[in-house]
């Protein structure tokens, strides 16, 4: 089974802020995502979307991912972990946008979970 677009266009997203923000070599990967995407057209608007909702994750895991918990203190963590959450549900909006405009895939849902759109 092939990658639904959707993925694709978040992992893309991903994979950009990792080449940004980090010192990782990722330009083969970033290369055969750039690749998969060339023919969807209008696909750069939401790669732009997903970055900017990616990035928001990011930077709220970036502490935690650091190992910094005890800084920030359990408190701080769980109001972070709340917002991934939240932020998660847009993100997984958009991917399920990306997939209905191109008719392509599978919409995501969650079942009995807090992030999911009503």
């Amino acid at each position: 089974m092939k990658m639904q677009i959707g993925e694709i266009s978040d992992r893309y997203s991903i994979l950009m802020l990792k080449s940004e923000r980090t010192d990782l070599d990722v330009k083969a990967e970033l290369l055969a995502y750039k690749n998969a995407i060339k023919n969807y057209p209008q696909i750069d608007s939401f790669i732009e979307k997903l970055k900017s909702i990616n990035g928001r994750i990011w930077d709220l895991e970036s502490d935690i991912r650091k190992g910094k918990e005890n800084e920030l203190g359990l408190e701080e963590v769980g109001r972070r972990a709340i917002m991934i959450r939240d932020i998660n549900g847009e993100r997984v909006a958009c991917k399920n946008e990306i997939t209905i405009h191109y008719a392509e895939g599978y919409v995501e849902t969650k079942y009995e979970h807090a992030s999911q759109s009503n």
